[in-house]
């Protein structure tokens, strides 16, 4: 037995809207609502300076470290982290597991576990950013 025209086409914009639902473009996902917030670190000496971080990312089997390394210039500032989360968090030290700096000889390097080595900032769209001066 086959469906009339009609059918046909109701059943196709269910099966559209079911496939649009759950990839979250005709209800948003939860994670839409909360906060991007984004973390820099700033290099204010005259050399260039290697960090590496490990955060805890979560997948669909269970949480896992990863690692990156990075590079940033004198003079410059690199984007390491960028995430979502709520609004009143005030700790971006807690948001890398481990954070590694490789010293260079004869600059000071500051200590990206204490909370006051970050400062917070708002973008241009009004959410968080927090740059961590790395050396001076």
């Amino acid at each position: 037995m086959y469906l009339n025209e009609h059918y046909e086409k109701n059943i196709a914009i269910i099966l559209i809207s079911v496939f649009m639902t759950s990839c979250g473009i005709l209800i948003p996902f939860p994670e839409s609502k909360k906060y991007p917030t984004t973390f820099y670190v700033k290099n204010n000496s005259e050399k260039p300076i290697n960090f590496q971080v490990s955060v805890i990312k979560r997948s669909s089997a269970e949480p896992f470290e990863m690692n990156n390394a990075f590079t940033v210039l004198p003079k410059d500032s690199i984007l390491t982290r960028q995430v979502g989360y709520e609004k009143d968090t005030e700790n971006p030290q807690k948001w890398f597991n481990k954070f590694t700096i490789f010293p260079v000889n004869g600059i000071k390097m500051n200590d990206p576990y204490k909370s006051e080595n970050w400062a917070k900032g708002i973008n241009n769209k009004g959410k968080p950013i927090y740059t961590f001066t790395i050396a001076e």
